[in-house]
């Protein structure tokens, strides 16, 4: 019963000061910059003033009120899904039958796929370096 009483109370004093006027201040626009200080030259004064009316402007600080209540309510299914889901493969997206976590996997020292053997012997590649200021002339 508090509760219901507190929040009451809360949405009329929201009303209330959703009612009252904004305090008007002066907009000057200095080339390509807003600021409440006139400009020393070729300034201009610009209406900065909401056109919403007080119902436009309630309903829009009602979505944004329900927006953050959505993110916060995905926020916490995203993390219970995370917390349920123990493979932190799965959670990035990665195949469950990776073995290693990303920071494992960036640890871990890379492997050649070349094979020793083909290392040893280059002659095999088929590939000979030849000088090019040296080609058609013979020894």
């Amino acid at each position: 019963m508090k509760a219901r009483l507190a929040a009451i109370v809360v949405s009329c004093v929201a009303a209330a000061w959703a009612t009252l006027p904004a305090h008007a201040q002066t907009v000057y626009r200095c080339g390509n910059e807003y600021t409440s200080i006139p400009c020393p030259e070729g300034g201009r004064v610009v209406d900065a003033t909401d056109p919403r009316s007080a119902a436009q402007r309630a309903e829009a600080r009602r979505l944004a009120a329900l927006e953050r209540r959505q993110a916060e309510q995905m926020k916490k299914d995203r993390l219970a899904a995370e917390k349920a889901d123990h493979n932190p493969a799965m959670v990035s997206g990665f195949d469950s039958r990776a073995s290693a976590t990303p920071h494992e996997a960036a640890s871990a020292p890379a492997k050649s796929k070349t094979k020793k053997k083909n290392r040893k012997d280059a002659s095999q590649d088929g590939f000979t370096a030849v000088d090019p200021t040296t080609v058609g002339k013979r020894k």
